[in-house]
């Protein structure tokens, strides 16, 4: 598989999936729905999974001709191989330490012989993880992941067909939507987020870079393709 330049989440998407009319696509930690409505705008038949019956909710909003359940990724409700291939976006880092290794190997089991299972994750650098640190530093739990996803690939001995790492730009409207966007997520951080809420409008003023729509933060990614 030939490597290009990736700008974007969804010019790896496309690379490793792509076309994508018919394939059958998991989400997992599919959260609002983002990635689940551009895939099924895509031609994708998509299905994904969310623990948070919150973000469910707002999934279903988002891509209405998705199946979502309720499920965490270490414990899938479905049959071996039952999809031609299974991504996980920006959410290793947010399964529980011990249940990563769990939620990867779930990740190849539902994939069928030959399809692709993907693993995109933030890295802890850049404008975007500098602005959100005082609310959530994830500097250590994001290695925790890239451990974790290193050791399964060299336990298992699975087939890496993609390992690379990308600068993205993320669009956030203002501060206060970003900040919005994350107490949506949990609520219970609505209480922190005022608290260092003028530390993250100084930073916020320091990293984004202004446009026409919004602003735009940088935001360096890693992807594993992994082959079954």
């Amino acid at each position: 598989m030939t490597q290009p330049t990736f700008t974007k989440n969804m010019d790896v998407l496309t690379h490793v999936f792509g076309p994508f009319a018919g394939k059958s696509l998991l989400d997992i930690g599919c959260g609002r729905g983002g990635l689940l409505r551009a895939l099924g705008k895509r031609g994708a038949v998509v299905t994904g999974v969310e623990p948070n019956p919150n973000l469910i909710a707002k999934a279903t909003q988002a891509a209405p001709d998705a199946t979502i359940h309720q499920s965490g990724g270490e414990s899938l409700p479905f049959d071996d191989g039952t999809f031609d291939g299974a991504v996980i976006m920006n959410a290793l880092h947010h399964v529980p330490a011990p249940l990563m290794r769990p939620a990867l190997a779930e990740g190849m089991r539902v994939t069928r012989p030959g399809g692709i299972f993907l693993v995109i994750e933030p890295l802890a650098r850049g404008g975007y993880q500098e602005v959100f640190a005082p609310l959530d530093d994830e500097t250590e739990i994001r290695a925790v992941a890239l451990t974790a996803l290193e050791a399964f690939i060299t336990e298992t001995g699975a087939q890496v067909i993609l390992h690379t790492e990308y600068d993205t730009l993320l669009h956030e409207e203002s501060v206060e939507a970003m900040l919005s966007a994350g107490i949506a997520i949990d609520p219970s951080r609505a209480a922190k987020v005022e608290a260092v809420r003028k530390e993250i409008e100084t930073l916020f003023s320091h990293h984004a870079q202004e446009t026409a729509d919004g602003y735009l933060l940088d935001q360096p990614m890693i992807a594993v393709a992994l082959q079954k």
